[in-house]
């Protein structure tokens, strides 16, 4: 049994880069976008997930900052929308990859998932990821 709670985000306005083959260039895709920025200090990273097995979209992003340029960076942009979201941890997710997915659909076999929102995942620390499921109202 995983530990769940509850959270009500507000709106989160990020930059991003779309994975071309979804989850599965996660690590390309935040590369790439880690490498244009002129620093990752006060950075929060997140991975949106969007649609549902077997056709999912995946965005790398990363939050807005008041100075940043993300045209010129070649960056897209789009607000998170806020809302409920469930959310579990995973510690040590850079050596437990596989747990993601697993994770994600214990979630979704406990909520009603509002799919027009994308599923999150934030990179907290090096060592702690919240995995989130939008919530439906």
């Amino acid at each position: 049994m995983i530990n769940i709670v509850e959270k009500v985000l507000e709106d989160i306005p990020v930059m991003y880069i779309k994975s071309e083959t979804g989850p599965s260039g996660a690590t390309e895709a935040f590369s790439k976008l880690e490498a244009k920025l002129p620093g990752l200090k006060g950075r929060k990273f997140y991975g949106l997930i969007f649609g549902s097995p077997p056709s999912l979209e995946y965005w790398s992003s990363v939050s807005l900052f008041p100075d940043d340029n993300p045209g010129l960076l070649g960056f897209q942009t789009w607000t998170i929308p806020g809302g409920r979201y469930a959310q579990t941890k995973l510690m040590n997710w850079s050596q437990s990859l596989e747990q993601i997915p697993v994770l994600f659909d214990q979630l979704t076999q406990n909520y009603k998932v509002d799919r027009e929102r994308p599923s999150i995942e934030f990179y907290r620390s090096l060592d702690e990821l919240l995995l989130r499921i939008s919530i439906r109202e």
